[in-house]
């Protein structure tokens, strides 16, 4: 068949068909991905699945974190805690941005805690640009 086709439309053909586009993974898959690292306990995964100018903002943080070494900052304490995992409750996405209900869980000097969040999330490039953690803080003072 490529035999009756002229030379520069068959080589079209076989590179484009040989060509693979790379789809970047949806909103909702990177953000489960972070999620996944963080039950992994991979400090390079979460930080990786944060863009470099990345804001976080959380009920218990005295103001917004930027970029990714706040993010690292920020998960090492949290991977410090007792058998930390994240279960997800509900996702929504709607294009770039991600809504989720899950639950934190672990323990601190042996007393075992759960805490549901509402977080937000807006994806860009494939990486999180923005995170926004709502939950009871039981009024603790905030931290830096």
């Amino acid at each position: 068949m490529l035999k009756h086709l002229p030379a520069g439309i068959a080589a079209g053909i076989l590179l484009t068909s040989c060509a693979t586009v790379q789809q970047p993974p949806s909103p909702l898959d990177v953000v489960r991905a972070k999620f996944d690292a963080v039950n992994r306990h991979d400090l390079a995964a979460i930080v990786a699945a944060y863009a470099p100018d990345a804001r976080l903002m959380a009920a218990d943080f005295c103001s917004a974190r930027n970029g990714r070494a706040s993010v690292e900052r920020t998960y090492r304490g949290l991977l410090a805690i007792e058998d930390l995992s994240v279960g997800i409750d509900e996702a929504i996405a709607d294009g770039s941005r991600v809504l989720m209900r899950i639950r934190v869980r672990g323990a601190v000097r042996g007393q075992r805690f759960e805490i549901p969040i509402a977080n937000y999330f807006e994806v860009r490039s494939g990486l999180i640009a923005y995170d926004l953690g709502v939950f009871n803080n039981g009024s603790r003072p905030c931290q830096q």
